[in-house]
């Protein structure tokens, strides 16, 4: 039963990187045609012109939820399902609101995400001891969860800045390893194929690298 299920959750992953991957080449085509919109632009006169850039607003809006839905679907993190939600909403107030009531309500829901971020999300909420995190989480997205301050120079996710890490101290990438990023540190809890898949968090504090 434990190899099906571990099967499935594999293949489910595996579905997810596809879909990603299908949504990424979808919105590289989408970004094309947000290039031709300047000359659209540049083609128009009065009323044609305020047209052609809201249409210009709304492809824009849409390759960004697009993008946002692929770091959701890489990630798993609340931080990206509320940007994701947060943009869905912003095309919404900007593109299709018709009267002030939308505006307003679209104004709401927009104050309603980050008061949930600030009071639903902090620090202690966001991130604790043994918590499993996905080595797929963008930094940028853990730093803002959990008020961190891990570099975001070295690579764009924790299971990349694990392997930079890795290099610069010729420490072994294992099941088990631990490594100090910032003031986090976290073990390699799960890897597939030589590939980090999971890590927890061992310690809140600072510290120096171990391994």
């Amino acid at each position: 039963m434990d190899k099906v299920k571990k099967r499935l959750v594999t293949l489910a992953t595996n579905m997810e990187m596809v879909l990603a991957l299908c949504i990424i080449i979808g919105m590289a085509i989408g970004f094309v045609t947000i290039i031709g919109y300047f000359f659209d632009i540049a083609g128009t006169h009065g009323h044609d012109t305020y047209e052609m850039i809201k249409e210009f607003l709304a492809m824009a809006l849409l390759v960004a939820i697009g993008l946002e839905l692929v770091l959701m679907l890489l990630s798993h993190s609340t931080s990206s399902i509320l940007e994701l939600v947060l943009f869905a909403i912003a095309r919404k107030l900007l593109i299709y609101s018709q009267t002030m009531m939308d505006v307003l309500i679209g104004t709401a829901a927009i104050v309603l995400i980050f008061v949930i971020r600030k009071y639903l999300m902090s620090a202690k909420y966001a991130l604790k001891e043994g918590r499993v995190i996905s080595a797929a989480l963008p930094i940028h997205a853990l730093n803002l969860d959990a008020d961190l301050h891990m570099p975001v120079n070295k690579a764009v996710t924790i299971g990349g800045l694990i392997c930079r890490l890795s290099e610069e101290s010729m420490t072994p990438i294992e099941e088990g390893a631990e490594f100090t990023i910032g003031d986090v540190t976290m073990r390699i809890l799960k890897m597939n194929d030589g590939v980090i898949e999971q890590v927890s968090i061992v310690d809140r504090g600072g510290g120096v690298e171990k391994h």
